[in-house]
């Protein structure tokens, strides 16, 4: 199996093609790399297919047009952006951005659709995945609506300890996060500012310890707590 193969076996609308489905999909795969910071798309353009990631990160935001950033999504290798855009032929829904050096995989919507209308377990897992975007969506304006900005911030973290991506887990089970204080306000609708007020708090609580850059997790469960406030 070549490597893209074995890339695009992680992307989860195809981990159910066989060997030789996946090396005539991963001929179609156009890669690229970029910078961290580079722009890999832009909300309103045109879609040219179904985004992963094939090494790195990036994150999927939106820009008012007063330039305050939201973040939707932290994406790392096997994730997918794009996808809605792919099946109802509208622009890309939001911009991607290279937050370290990426590679990034795009397939052609024309594959796409072909698999789709082929392969069963290819529309039913983009049933699955679409499905779940939106109960995330749905959770998002939750904690936007309902949640104060310390609410907020616990449940990030505590979502990361629960096997995000980014997430890196150290030989003691202490949880070292990748996420920049700027990347919490974005992920969280506020401002750096408020952010490292609530990351005080957490940090008297004894919920994180705060060492230079990282947040590390000591108690997880008060950060569930926390989140539930």
């Amino acid at each position: 199996m070549t490597a893209m193969a074995a890339t695009l076996r992680q992307v989860p609308y195809f981990t159910e093609l066989d060997e030789a489905r996946l090396r005539t999909l991963a001929a179609s795969v156009r890669e690229r790399r970029y910078d961290a910071g580079a722009m890999v798309l832009v909300e309103g353009e045109p879609c040219e297919g179904l985004g992963f990631v094939v090494s790195g990160r990036v994150k999927v935001f939106k820009m008012s047009a007063g330039g305050k950033e939201q973040v939707l999504r932290l994406l790392g290798p096997g994730r997918t952006f794009n996808d809605v855009p792919v099946f109802d032929g509208g622009s890309n829904p939001g911009s991607i951005q290279a937050v370290e050096p990426s590679v990034i995989g795009t397939v052609p919507k024309a594959v796409v659709a072909s698999l789709v209308e082929s392969h069963p377990k290819v529309a039913a897992a983009v049933i699955r995945v679409l499905a779940s975007r939106l109960r995330s969506l749905t959770l998002m304006i939750e904690d936007l609506s309902l949640r104060g900005v310390v609410a907020r911030v616990a449940k990030l973290l505590y979502d990361y300890t629960q096997g995000h991506p980014a997430l890196v887990e150290d030989p003691a089970g202490i949880c070292h996060h990748r996420l920049t204080q700027h990347e919490i306000a974005t992920m969280t609708g506020s401002v750096r500012e408020v952010v490292q007020r609530a990351l005080k708090t957490l940090e008297r609580d004894g919920a994180i310890r705060m060492e230079r850059a990282r947040v590390v997790v000591l108690d997880a469960q008060a950060l569930a707590r926390w989140s539930a406030s």
